[in-house]
């Protein structure tokens, strides 16, 4: 069930000392981040975690400020390693896969966040949490209807057709300009597709 706490609650909420992930009590309070972006620590919300999870947040603390830095060097060898003919690409190719094995092993499974309309929900909270949560707080509510997506269907359709017709459109201009292009217009071709193909995905039923 999703806990749902209405945008005007908030600021000042009243939380029971009751771990939201699994219901037990003596949690440790963390600052758990909302963003969907690896990277970004904030905004967090601060909650009541059990010890492991709160262990978790601790170490994606440390790391995620470094995930964009390693993933921009990772671009720049493959690029200049292609380029050069080097072994740079080699590592280039290897650096993504390996920080994205250091930084997500235990990363927690928790992700609260911020509806359009400015409300709190956080996902899987057991039913009695949720309970201590109404009881101490009226206007707090639970829920198992997901969330409304932030733009309609239409407005995801666009960018799917805009997106995949892009990747095909370079893939044709690249195969017919004569000339050797460089490598990361080849790259472009693929990320385009899979950006057309997730962002088509936000246009199934939820």
């Amino acid at each position: 069930m999703d806990l749902v706490v209405p945008a005007a609650l908030v600021a000042d909420v009243r939380m029971p000392a009751l771990a939201v992930t699994d219901g037990s009590p003596g949690p440790e309070w963390a600052d758990v981040p909302m963003s969907a972006w690896t990277f970004r620590r904030r905004p967090a919300q601060r909650l009541p975690v059990d010890a492991a999870t709160a262990r978790a947040l601790r170490r994606h603390a440390r790391l995620a400020p470094l995930s964009l830095p390693v993933s921009l060097l990772s671009i720049a060898f493959l690029a200049v390693g292609v380029s050069a003919g080097s072994t740079l690409a080699l590592a280039g190719s290897l650096i993504g896969p390996l920080w994205s094995l250091v930084e997500g092993r235990g990363r927690p499974d928790l992700h609260p966040y911020r509806t359009p309309a400015g409300d709190l929900r956080i996902p899987g909270v057991p039913l009695e949490v949720a309970k201590e949560w109404i009881r101490l707080n009226p206007g707090v509510t639970v829920t198992d209807v997901p969330a409304p997506r932030r733009h309609s269907r239409r407005f995801y359709a666009t960018w799917a057709i805009g997106l995949v017709g892009a990747a095909f459109a370079l893939a044709l201009v690249l195969a017919n300009d004569g000339r050797e292009d460089n490598f990361v217009f080849f790259m472009l071709v693929p990320a385009l597709f899979i950006a057309g193909v997730w962002t088509a995905t936000k246009t199934a039923p939820q």
